[in-house]
């Protein structure tokens, strides 16, 4: 438990005052991880752009300027521990909103936020984390 909260603390502390959430805006997004690195790429309504913060290389996908999916993975692309799983998903939902465990699947993790407005997926692999919009589909 103590560990968990080292975790908690170490996020809150490292960057901006707040975790940035699915569905904010570009500014919102940036008060919770800082300056952007350069854009990863746009085509149309839709940009990739890359952030570095509380440890973790973040790539969030932006659709008519509002975030609808978070990646997280470590810059050394090593594991991401399941203290940090759980300290990233605490943190990206609002007060009273919780997580609920999905049945695994092949070794991937899925959780469902109780609002309906995020889903997260942790692949057997274990080396990054994604927080999205339920009904987000990246563009081709």
């Amino acid at each position: 438990m103590c560990s968990k909260l080292i975790v908690v603390v170490t996020f809150v502390v490292s960057c901006g005052s707040v975790w940035a959430l699915i569905g904010e805006d570009g500014k919102q997004i940036e008060a919770g991880y800082g300056k952007p690195v350069p854009m990863l790429g746009a085509r149309g309504n839709y940009r990739e752009v890359g952030y570095v913060c509380h440890g973790f290389m973040i790539f969030v996908q932006f659709m008519n300027g509002v975030s609808k999916s978070e990646s997280f993975a470590r810059p050394d692309k090593s594991a991401i521990s399941p203290d940090s799983v759980e300290a990233i998903l605490a943190l990206g939902a609002s007060q009273g909103v919780t997580w609920r465990d999905l049945p695994p699947k092949e070794g991937d993790r899925f959780w469902s936020r109780s609002d309906g407005r995020a889903k997260a997926i942790f692949p057997a692999q274990g080396n990054f984390l994604i927080v999205q919009d339920p009904d987000f589909v990246e563009p081709e």
